[in-house]
């Protein structure tokens, strides 16, 4: 039991280093600015008080209870802050905890949560405010009382989650049910909570309708590059997909409930390739199984040791690589002061109704830090996707005619070009020609990070 609590405190531990280290280095290069843009989107949309539109965009958005919760302003930087942290941490240790419920070695249990904890993924989840750190929080919340034989309360928990994002709650619901063709235990308790997220999630559906939201745009999927170790903002390691090959063929097991429980889970891989939410849940999933894969590794007898001891240390390396590759590149990543004095600029410079134009990926900053709507966000292909087709016809177009009309259409006119949008537009090589060649933009703000030009026709 002592060594038990030990390895615990250990892997709390290194969850807190891990989950603090990108702000603190950060700001030790006197950077304060939160991290994501995707944080930055669920900030504003927070700050402005309603649970289902989005006043700067102009659209209804997914119902979230949380929105509907009103702090103060420094009980608003915790939430913002330091919420998402001690969610991971508190994730951490109901881990654990369920894993050893499920008659688990400890070293088993260790490696799982280990690399649960340095996956790219579980720092994306809460390192700063995001919806999935609540969501991720009360589904091993849920799990824990389920196993637990606290089903009253499990029930209650997962019924939560539809209200925080619909989604989720149903890729929760899938996953439960996968859980229930491959487990004996908890049958019953799975089945009532099963029975409970249904309705939530119905009801959950009714409301989002009745206020407006197309619960299509809650479907999302479009091909995506799921590697951090080639630059995924949210994808997993190359060893930890090869680990987890290696654990689904040593935990197979005769019979038609691994078979079915199988096949869910190979359409559920296959399907968090191409969406976000469902590739958060499964890194969670395949944890389990690359965690028995590196032990079994470990444990098994190799002809030739020198061979074994490279392969561990090899795995390792890469893993951890992974890890350091996103670390870098989320410490590196926008905003800076830089950033912030640009988009301040245009805030001062722009009345309200004006537009920006810029790379989707630095959407959601730019609204939050200029109060105006940006062309494209990250959002955009799914809620408008004439809007989005439009900003590739001005990046790649010469006709200046033909800009100038949607220029004019969505009222554009500011164009911030960041090193991101810069690459983007060099290589569709047809607004930089327009801005270069005639006299319609005046570049009106530049610094080391951003150059920002004003559509004057």
């Amino acid at each position: 039991m002592i060594n038990e609590k030990k390895y615990l405190v250990l892997l709390v531990l290194l969850a807190g280093i891990l989950l603090a280290a990108p702000t603190l280095i950060r700001m030790l290069n006197h950077n304060t600015y939160i991290i994501n843009s995707e944080a930055y989107n669920n900030i504003r949309l927070y700050n402005q008080g309603s649970s289902n539109y989005d006043s700067l965009q102009g659209h209804s958005i997914p119902l979230n209870i949380i929105n509907l919760i009103r702090l103060n302003d420094a009980a608003r930087q915790v939430l913002f802050k330091i919420v998402p942290i001690i969610l991971g941490l508190l994730t951490v240790i109901l881990a654990y905890l369920v894993l050893h419920k499920q008659n688990i070695s400890e070293k088993t249990i260790i490696a799982i949560v280990t690399l649960m904890i340095v996956s790219p993924i579980f720092m994306y989840i809460f390192t700063d405010y995001k919806v999935y750190s609540f969501v991720i929080f009360l589904n091993i919340l849920g799990l824990y009382l389920l196993v637990n034989n606290k089903f009253m309360f499990s029930s209650a928990i997962f019924a939560i989650i539809p209200f925080i994002d619909i989604f989720s709650g149903i890729v929760t619901l899938i996953l439960l049910l996968t859980y229930l063709f491959s487990s004996q235990k908890h049958r019953t308790a799975i089945r009532i909570t099963g029975i409970v997220l249904t309705v939530t999630i119905i009801l959950s559906m009714i409301l989002n309708t009745y206020y407006g939201y197309n619960i299509l745009h809650l479907f999302r999927f479009n091909l995506q590059n799921i590697l951090t170790d080639i630059g995924a903002n949210i994808g997993v390691s190359f060893s930890i997909i090869i680990l987890t090959i290696i654990g689904l063929i040593l935990l197979w097991e005769d019979g038609w409930r691994t078979l079915v429980t199988y096949t869910l889970m190979l359409i559920f891989i296959v399907a968090s390739v191409f969406n976000d939410t469902m590739r958060i849940y499964m890194n969670f999933v395949i944890m389990i199984y690359a965690g028995f894969a590196f032990i079994y590794l470990n444990k098994r007898k190799w002809s030739i040791a020198i061979i074994k001891k490279t392969t561990i240390l090899l795995i390792i390396c890469s893993i951890f690589f992974s890890t350091l590759v996103y670390t870098t590149k989320i410490v590196r990543s926008e905003p800076t002061p830089d950033y912030v004095d640009a988009l301040n600029f245009i805030k001062a410079q722009s009345l309200p109704t004006e537009v920006i134009l810029s790379s989707p990926s630095n959407g959601y900053l730019i609204e939050y830090y200029t109060e105006r709507m940006t062309l494209v966000d990250d959002s955009t292909k799914y809620y408008d996707k004439a809007k989005y087709d439009n900003m590739s016809v001005i990046a790649s177009s010469r006709n200046l005619e033909r800009t100038e009309k949607i220029l004019k259409e969505y009222n554009i006119k500011y164009v911030l070009i960041d090193q991101e949008f810069q690459s983007y537009l060099n290589e569709k090589e047809g607004l930089l020609f327009i801005i270069q060649t005639s006299n319609k933009f005046t570049s009106i703000y530049k610094n080391s990070k951003v150059e920002v030009w004003m559509y004057t026709g």
